[in-house]
């Protein structure tokens, strides 16, 4: 079972089911698409997509943490860990609502994912891709302590590619960043 995590601000939580309409805007708003598919999906499609994911139980490995204020509840986006297609790596990725944009929500959330995923999963290493162009989320990855290695193709394109392993991270790491509530 994935566990609740918790920030000084901000709130993980399992997915469920009735995330899927929050969810799903998400991911046909166009400055979010822009750089995952590059437009937004096809609506129908993505939602069939989505509940099969969520009722699959997707990923096996991992997991995916809602994000919510703690101050003002409600979906913010979402941070998970789980497989790199076809590759046996962990990947770390994220995804947020505009309005949760610049606020350090991305860092703060993927802090404590990361941390989840060295300390709790013990996964080594964690890895993160992400497009090119995407300024922002390279800042993030950085701020958490992953390095950028050489671009890789993965998902159909060339990403920019990030690394940090597991020695590394506690080697370097004050202490817990999340905990559950």
């Amino acid at each position: 079972m994935l566990p609740d995590l918790e920030t000084p601000r901000l709130a993980l939580r399992p997915r469920r089911d009735d995330d899927l309409d929050d969810w799903l805007a998400m991911d046909l708003d166009p400055l979010v698409a822009r750089f995952i598919w590059g437009a937004p999906p096809e609506p129908e499609q993505h939602r069939e997509a989505l509940q099969r994911r969520i009722a699959g139980g997707w990923p096996e490995m991992g997991g995916l943490w809602v994000v919510e204020d703690r101050a003002a509840p409600g979906f913010l986006g979402w941070c998970g860990l789980f497989p790199l297609e076809e590759t046996g790596l962990i990947e770390i990725g994220y995804r947020y609502l505009p309005k949760a944009w610049g606020r350090g929500i991305a860092t703060e959330a993927a802090a404590c994912v990361l941390d989840e995923g060295f300390r709790g999963f013990l996964f080594d290493p964690i890895v993160a891709v992400s497009h090119p162009d995407n300024r922002a989320s390279h800042r993030v990855l950085e701020k958490i302590g992953l390095r950028r290695q050489a671009d890789a193709v993965h998902y159909g394109q060339t990403v920019a590619f990030f690394r940090l392993t597991r020695t590394a991270y506690l080697a370097s790491d004050g202490g817990r960043r999340c905990g559950s509530p």
